[in-house]
């Protein structure tokens, strides 16, 4: 039986684990977890940003599941699928507060490198060497793989070290100008290595010797200035062992000093609201041959995360979760057997729950709130 609330891979066993080797690696029986709560981190002053407007959607009434801590936005919106226009929307909290995205933003990579294939850059056995450099936390793709597995991995089995690969093949600058033109309120600069090792404290040479100040000029500066610091950030983390980057943003989780404002100004970052319209174009394979439409839809089809047992009637249901320290986005894309076309963008930080297989058990009882919205949203 195929489970479909799981983040990521296993990867090799280490001797030690630390939170991130079990966050990023350990299989996970969702069933037998309960939560595990954490000391509640309080969010710092200017640590609430907001970008964007909010198109007009009807408030959510229905509480949250129980367990669910910290901070929640939701935007979910029904699409006229010949014109493209939301038709119909509900909003929960502040749809327009940006969000750290965690691995939410791989499937913007996904469909821009098929795009590529599209236009005839590369092919689906296009091969690319993975290096110490470009090794990022949790299970990598060793040695040569072709930019068709590394699409996969990148979503079933969340693969760092693939989605970094695929940045780097497409163009980090590129990708970043071309997502904030269509979206100026989402954010995508910087692999998962290099907001890891910054975050860790080993990119001195760009951050200066406070990682948490030099994180905070960052994230406050023009985007095109950021564009610019995002590589000397991609760079700084090629120069530091996957091992060294583990261990160095572990002690950073676990230290009574660490700082959630880290993840928003160093991560990629976006609202829900913004994001859902990017939710949509991508997982549907919008704009790609039908060749590539069909091979993402396939991946973005085994994603994670949709209910088991769905109570919609999809024809096609594309999705992908991002976990974090302390962060759980789930996103998704649905098409009703009528033609509607639904998407959604659920994110939560500052939970109360650092512990990474409770998170992933909250799964399960989040998926159900969101399907309600998504069948709210869908009737006559």
């Amino acid at each position: 039986m195929r489970v479909t609330v799981f983040f990521w891979q296993s990867g090799a066993s280490m001797s030690k684990p630390s939170f991130l080797s079990v966050l990023l690696t350990a299989p996970v029986l969702l069933g037998l977890l309960t939560f595990v709560p954490a000391r509640a981190v309080p969010a710092p002053a200017g640590y609430a940003r907001t970008c964007g407007e909010v198109p007009s959607a009807q408030e959510v009434t229905t509480p949250l599941p129980r367990g669910v801590t910290g901070r929640v936005d939701f935007f979910a919106a029904r699409y006229d699928p010949a014109t493209g226009a939301v038709t119909r929307a509900v909003r929960y909290g502040r749809p327009d507060a940006l969000h750290p995205m965690a691995s939410s933003f791989k499937p913007l990579l996904v469909h821009a490198v098929w795009a590529d294939i599209d236009a005839g850059r590369f092919t689906p056995g296009t091969l690319v060497t993975s290096t110490p450099g470009t090794r990022s936390l949790g299970a990598f793709p060793a040695g040569r793989n072709t930019l068709a597995h590394l699409t996969d991995i990148a979503i079933n089995g969340s693969n760092n070290t693939a989605a970094d690969l695929l940045l780097l093949t497409y163009g980090p600058e590129r990708l970043a100008r071309e997502v904030h033109a269509v979206s100026p309120c989402t954010s995508v600069l910087v692999t998962t290595k290099g907001w890891w090792a910054a975050q860790a404290g080993l990119a001195p040479d760009v951050l200066g010797p406070d990682a948490v100040r030099g994180a905070a000029r960052y994230g406050a500066m023009p985007f095109e200035a950021r564009v610019g610091v995002a590589g000397a950030l991609i760079r700084a983390g090629q120069r530091s062992s996957a091992q060294a980057v583990e261990a160095g943003i572990d002690r950073v989780f676990r230290s009574r000093t660490y700082s959630p404002a880290m993840e928003l100004d160093l991560q990629n970052t976006t609202t829900p609201a913004a994001y859902t319209a990017l939710v949509r174009d991508t997982l549907s394979g919008a704009g790609l041959s039908a060749a590539s439409a069909s091979a993402v839809r396939k991946i973005f089809g085994t994603g994670c995360c949709r209910p088991e047992h769905p109570r919609l009637r999809a024809t096609y249901w594309g999705a992908k979760g991002g976990i974090t320290w302390r962060v759980l986005n789930l996103t998704g894309y649905v098409e009703l057997p009528d033609g509607t076309q639904l998407a959604y963008v659920f994110m939560n930080d500052l939970s109360d729950t650092a512990d990474a297989g409770a998170l992933r058990a909250s799964v399960p009882g989040v998926l159900p709130w969101i399907e309600t919205q998504l069948l709210r949203l869908s009737a006559p």
